[in-house]
């Protein structure tokens, strides 16, 4: 009699199923020689072999998606933080700052103009697709064209008010949200994608009239305005916000125990809110130019610099890597460490470094999302401070302040290969350098290398050998013109073997790059391109 077949665990596809039921039938059913395709016996082995491997699957994709580090969807990762206590950040919208250009004022006439509240404006960046609406939240702003809240253009025709802050969003009208039937744990969803999360307010009809109810991170506990924190009850107006993958918003109520149950009625839960968000939203300098509510007097309007903070959805990579770092802070500040994990997780901060130059300061420096570093918008900067306000120590004060941008000069001679034209080969290379030094792949203090000048450009089509001939920070000494006098003058025009070493020294002179081809960036520094310089060598004959 035939060994018992040994059952081997690990086989889980197709094949390897089909292969043991036919070593398992050979010893329970020796009787059974006729295995072609065409037999019974074989085709029911074939179907279960295919059910076993799609039941397999599942298995092992369940038992993958139950543990953080090895979850590839969206829902799963969601879940799985939420057990921590860490929500994945929904999409952040950007910030500008409008300068607004005004005509005279007639004699006579009245110089306030009046910028109301949600006054809109409109981008009109080319290949968006869609002007994306840009927003004012503030109290109606006064302007006296007669003060010095402005100043006048060159020649003196116009009058120029700088600094309004905007948000790329758009004002939903109060949309009923649901029906309360008095169950436990009801939510309902919000319409329209992405809801910016801080513009939203929830009103509940008691019966009377309706009432305001608040938004908590959670319904165990409350902080305070004051600071101190307590229990939501039964009767806490209390409620949270979830987002699903798909990030619909979501408004949650509380269980009767922790946090009040909304009475049962029609159509008695609404809310107010904006959309808005995503890096689309980052939009350029000089593109938000059109004012589509109407404002006294206004000849134009322009972003003087690009809007920053739009960020998309928090990806689940990033997820993975911050959302222990933030349950290990539990929502406090306390090390450098923590401010870092918490401004990561606050919305529009691309990358973030933070220093203690006394014991009572924290000093954050921020790049805000976007394609470029630039300032921090004065609506992310307040926003930070505001999200800071109940996680810091008592006593310490938070400063928000702008990275350092380090611009790097780089000048570059390229032999090009005859096949290909020149500027087009240039215009290759030059993509690949502001990529390699491009803000998404630069970091605070991350120090940048000659040799990945040549790696990079090396590999480009066309390109047949290159010299980095200025590879430094812009704020580097250099060499000036009488140094360069002074080195040559007492230098030979040339030496017995006939080599020109006055040329030899010139050229030296000429390539400026940094010692052991790195530049080194400071603790709160980001490198960028300054000036980039491609130009053209014929080959050696």
């Amino acid at each position: 009699m035939l060994p018992a077949p040994a059952i081997d665990y690990t086989n889980k596809d197709y094949a390897s199923l089909r292969q043991a039921m036919l070593d398992l039938a050979r010893y329970r059913l020796p009787e059974w020689t006729d295995q072609s395709p065409s037999d019974l016996g074989v085709l029911l082995v074939d179907l279960f072999a295919y059910m076993g491997d799609i039941i397999l699957y599942y298995q092992d994709r369940i038992a993958n998606e139950s543990f953080l580090r090895t979850a590839v969807e969206r829902r799963s990762v969601l879940d799985s933080l939420r057990l921590i206590g860490y929500e994945l950040s929904p999409p952040v919208p950007a910030s500008a700052e409008l300068t607004l250009y005004f005509k005279p004022p007639s004699p006579g006439a009245s110089t306030v103009v009046t910028v109301p509240k949600n006054a809109k404006f409109l981008s009109n960046r080319p290949g968006a697709g869609r002007a994306l609406p840009f927003e004012y939240s503030g109290e109606a702003l006064d302007i006296d064209l007669a003060s010095d809240q402005v100043d006048k253009t060159k020649d003196g025709k116009k009058f120029v008010y700088t600094g309004l802050p905007v948000l790329q969003s758009s004002l939903q009208p109060t949309t009923v949200i649901g029906s309360s039937t008095g169950e436990p744990n009801q939510s309902f969803a919000v319409p329209g994608t992405p809801v910016i999360l801080d513009t939203l307010f929830v009103e509940v009809n008691e019966g009377a009239a309706w009432v305001a109810w608040d938004r908590q991170d959670s319904l165990l506990y409350k902080v305070e305005k004051d600071g101190s924190v307590s229990l939501s009850g039964p009767e806490s107006r209390d409620y949270y916000v979830q987002f699903d993958e798909n990030n619909v918003c979501y408004v949650c109520f509380g269980d009767g125990v922790y946090g009040r149950r909304p009475p049962v009625g029609l159509n008695n839960i609404r809310a107010t809110y904006r959309l808005g968000g995503g890096s689309a939203s980052n939009v350029p300098a000089n593109s938000i130019t059109v004012a589509s509510t109407p404002i006294a007097l206004l000849d134009s309007v322009t972003n003087v610099l690009p809007a920053a903070g739009g960020a998309d959805q928090e990806s689940i990579e990033h997820g993975k890597a911050f959302g222990p770092l933030a349950f290990r802070s539990g929502d406090r500040a306390v090390t450098l460490s923590d401010y870092v994990a918490l401004a990561q997780k606050a919305g529009g901060v691309a990358k973030v470094r933070a220093a203690a130059p006394g014991w009572s300061l924290i000093e954050l420096y921020v790049a805000p999302e976007g394609d470029r570093l630039r300032p921090v918008p004065e609506e992310l900067r307040r926003k930070l401070i505001s999200y800071f306000e109940d996680k810091r120590m008592a006593g310490t004060t938070v400063d928000i302040l702008d990275a350092k941008p380090v611009p790097v000069d780089i000048s570059i001679e390229l032999v090009v290969d005859k096949r290909y034209h020149p500027e087009a080969v240039r215009s290759v290379a030059q993509a690949a350098v502001e990529d390699l030094i491009g803000f998404a792949n630069v970091d605070f203090g991350q120090p940048l290398y000659l040799s990945d000048i040549y790696g990079r450009l090396e590999l480009l089509p066309g390109v047949s050998a290159l010299t980095v001939t200025r590879f430094r920070r812009q704020d580097a000494p250099v060499f000036s013109p009488d140094e360069q006098a002074l080195a040559l003058a007492s230098v030979p025009q040339t030496i017995r073997t006939g080599v020109d070493i006055r040329a030899l020294i010139e050229r030296a002179l000429q390539i400026d790059v940094a010692a052991d081809g790195r530049i080194e960036i400071r603790e709160f520094e980001i490198p960028m391109v300054g000036d980039l310089q491609i130009s053209f060598l014929e080959p050696a004959r």
